[in-house]
């Protein structure tokens, strides 16, 4: 089931907001991100798709329609007038989803309201007017849920049961769920005993259904027990594993099993992937490629299942996660527990599991890089799940752009909810960048035991570690560690030039205990750097080439000016309809580095060799 239409209006601070959400081509549903300002009305919003979801609720446990008016007990949003917005008389939500079978209408109305006068505005926006007229009182509180009828009936005779049953299967396939702002697990330092209040291990929220709660508060504890029906389930005996690999290996048909032997050991081996797709939620979460699930002793507390990492480390329990770690493992390992409730298959196949999550501030407890690198990931491991979800989180947008693309989903502005896109925050995007470019410095060279040499250009240390083999310097080259300054992957190089070392200067003296190596920054000539030591580092730039007037900047001026033919330069455009000629410095270096190989072109390279020399020999470490 997934929500196609939403109208507001009068509610909160929403004046009108009307939003169709959109699918891809293959039908699947597109990511929605609701943001704007506090007290813009994101959380009004997914609270009357919630209050929908639970009404449906209600079909599963009772199939009379005519009595629905009478459980206001089970409503996630009560009627009262204090949700009207300022000075009008009424407030109205009508939502429309589309099932397998046709379409169900909610409508949610406080205030006094009259049919006929709103008929007409409303038949300009939804089709058909009449799904939400039926039982419509004027004055006061109103709440229905309808459906079309026609299909419906047709579709329950075909089946053979009431058309309203029809919503109950509905709501019990798929994964359909609430999870509010205020979710939480408790970690497993916490002492409830300790506590005043009462701290509920689950939360069925106000839908009533006990085995697939809607509102999900905390569910830690149904995962974690779940999680370990997972890992049986999935378990192979020594003999069904020797079996299983004499299968795989040829040597044992399934004529040399029972029947009942070889389902048995189809179902464990098919299970497999299920733990496979809680484990790779996991090394999601964790950025650990080979993060696995074990299990612990019987005696160890307070759970059986562990985490063991990559680098042999071992998380001892699920509740040792950090708290934002811990809400998404178990956010999205309730999507996969509520999608296979009803056909345990669904759990080795995450892109089959449909429904409609709705998750308030999906930020909230996340680091930066959980936001914009891990949680549009795990969204994208389920394509038929619509999810619709609220944020303050700029690194969020831009990460779900990133991962899903511009088209790939969509972004409401409140209280409008008009579309927009991720332009206004690539100030944040930028920020970010340098954020993990400096994560990468302290990564790539804070540990190393060689001199280092920074450069600014990914070509830099190509030319220069050409010309010490070319030149008979490969001792040298073995003393060193080349690197450019600045990240280098399928988007291009970022954080390089002088303003690359720059910055690794400035994060370098901020924390200087942290790299071990003697460190040279070297910048080309056009820069004029003048000569620095400060403790372990060094700044230098490569001299000029005054011979070659030709190119001027770069490492490039250090060649004979005869190298850089006209078949290395290309005509670009120019605003003003001009053009002008570009050197294709990739194409340049490939020649003199991999074709040529002519150690005479390295000629004035013999100034950057007597640098490194310098370098190395006051280095702790020396040729």
């Amino acid at each position: 089931m997934y929500l196609t239409e939403l109208y507001l209006e009068n509610t909160g601070p929403i004046s009108t907001c009307h939003v169709k959400p959109p699918f891809a081509v293959n039908g699947h549903p597109l990511p929605i991100v609701v943001v704007g300002p506090n007290g813009s009305g994101k959380s009004i919003l997914l609270s009357y798709i919630a209050d929908a979801l639970i009404t449906f609720t209600k079909q599963r446990l009772n199939a009379d329609f005519s009595h629905w008016d009478d459980l206001r007990d089970l409503y996630f949003r009560t009627g009262s007038e204090r949700a009207i917005r300022s000075s009008e008389p009424f407030s109205l939500g009508l939502l429309r989803f589309n099932t397998h079978v046709g379409d169900l209408y909610y409508c949610d109305k406080v205030g006094t309201l009259n049919w006929a006068t709103f008929a007409s505005k409303l038949a300009s926006l939804f089709d058909p007017v009449e799904a939400w007229q039926r039982g419509w009182r004027q004055e006061g509180s109103y709440k229905s849920l309808s459906f079309d009828s026609d299909v419906y009936r047709a579709e329950a005779e075909r089946r053979g049961f009431p058309a309203n049953e029809i919503v109950k299967v509905e709501m019990g396939t798929g994964t359909h769920a609430f999870f509010p702002a205020t979710r939480r697990e408790d970690p497993d330092w916490l002492d409830l005993r300790g506590l005043e209040i009462s701290l509920n291990t689950s939360s069925s929220g106000s839908d009533g259904q006990r085995d697939k709660p809607l509102v999900v508060r905390t569910c830690a504890a149904e995962n974690i027990s779940w999680i370990l029906d997972v890992l049986l389930d999935s378990s192979l005996t020594p003999n069904q594993f020797q079996q299983h690999q004499k299968i795989l290996e040829g040597d044992i048909t399934p004529g040399g099993l029972s029947r009942s032997e070889m389902e048995d050991l189809g179902k464990r081996v098919a299970f497999q992937q299920a733990r496979q797709n809680v484990e790779s939620i996991l090394q999601t979460i964790l950025q650990d490629d080979t993060a696995k699930l074990r299990l612990n002793f019987r005696d160890v507390a307070p759970t059986r299942l562990a985490i063991e990492l990559s680098n042999g480390q071992v998380i001892p329990n699920l509740q040792a996660l950090s708290e934002g770690q811990s809400q998404l493992l178990h956010l999205f390992a309730t999507i996969i527990r509520y999608g296979e409730s009803d056909n345990l298959d669904r759990s080795n196949k995450l892109s089959e599991i449909t429904g409609l999550v709705v998750i308030d501030e999906i930020d909230v407890h996340l680091h930066a890089k959980l936001q914009h690198d891990v949680v549009p990931q795990l969204i994208k491991l389920f394509p038929k799940v619509q999810f619709i979800v609220s944020s303050h989180s700029p690194l969020f947008l831009l990460g779900m752009e990133e991962t899903f693309g511009a088209d790939g989903l969509a972004i409401l502005e409140l209280p409008t909810g008009n579309r927009i896109n991720s332009e206004r925050f690539t100030e944040f995007r930028e920020a970010f960048e340098y954020y993990r470019f400096e994560e990468r410095v302290e990564q790539r060279f804070a540990d190393g035991t060689k001199p280092l040499v920074l450069t600014e250009g990914p070509l830099d240390t190509r030319y220069i570690k050409t010309a010490l083999t070319l030149l008979g310097e490969e001792e040298l080259l073995d003393a060193l560690e080349i690197e450019f300054v600045g990240i280098e992957d399928n988007k291009g190089t970022r954080f390089g030039g002088d303003k690359g070392l720059n910055n690794f200067r400035n994060i370098y003296e901020a924390n200087p205990s942290l790299f071990h190596p003697p460190i040279l920054l070297l910048y080309d000539c056009d820069t004029k750097k003048l000569e620095e030591q400060v403790g372990r580092l060094w700044v230098r730039a490569i001299p000029t080439n005054d011979d070659n007037i030709k190119v001027k900047k770069g490492i490039e001026n250090l060649f004979p000016e005869s190298l850089f033919q006209d078949s290395f330069y290309r005509e670009i455009s120019l605003d003003d309809g001009g053009t002008n000629k570009h050197l294709d410095k990739n194409k340049l270096c490939d020649w003199i580095c991999d074709e040529r190989k002519n150690p005479d072109d390295f000629a004035k390279f013999v100034d950057v060799v007597k640098i490194l020399k310098e370098f190395v020999a006051q280095s702790p470490t020396s040729v």
